[in-house]
């Protein structure tokens, strides 16, 4: 780090389309590096650096790439959740009831970040629910089903699946 001239050979994975190159870092910084490859065109923008000997990638974003160079910002854990999000998420405290599609297991919770296609909920015991769930608001004039993105036993984040209805769901678990 912070010595001009130094290079080192690294394999780089993009995230995007999931290329594989190998690279040499260069200009390394604590905020980024360049790299040099004959294939960096193959690049997007998020990838990981895996070091030689490393046993874990770099996460990174491309900020631009000209010819054989690419230039690098490294990513701090905080932004890399935001930059796969499609959109800004809004702070709300919204109450809510989730529920298996058949009705029979009920948790009460909160929503505390929400955006037109998902939310974070703030619950115990998600956990016990299955993949797609049924969320019910006040607010709202018919529950919207919503699939788990991620969860754990006290919070959880829903991709909100407004194309489906329950009326849908009953029918085809029918047939």
């Amino acid at each position: 780090m912070d010595q001009p001239g130094a290079e080192e050979p690294v394999l780089v994975v993009d995230l995007d389309n999931l290329a594989v190159i190998d690279a040499v870092v260069c200009n390394v910084n604590e905020w980024g590096c360049g790299i040099k490859s004959a294939d960096a065109k193959d690049l997007y923008k998020n990838i990981g650096i895996r070091t030689e000997g490393a046993r874990k990638l770099i996460k990174a974003q491309i900020t631009s790439v000209k010819g054989e160079n690419a230039a690098v910002v490294f990513l701090k854990a905080e932004a890399s959740v935001a930059d796969k999000r499609r959109e800004k998420r809004n702070d709300v405290s919204l109450p809510v009831k989730i529920s298996d599609l058949e009705g029979l297991t009920e948790i009460t919770g909160k929503i505390v970040d929400a955006g037109k296609n998902g939310c974070r909920i703030k619950a115990e015991g998600l956990t016990s629910l299955p993949e797609e769930v049924v969320l019910t608001m006040n607010k709202f004039q018919r529950p919207v089903i919503a699939e788990f993105a991620w969860r754990n036993e006290t919070s959880a984040g829903f991709r909100l699946l407004w194309h489906r209805t329950l009326e849908e769901t009953a029918n085809t678990d029918v047939a």
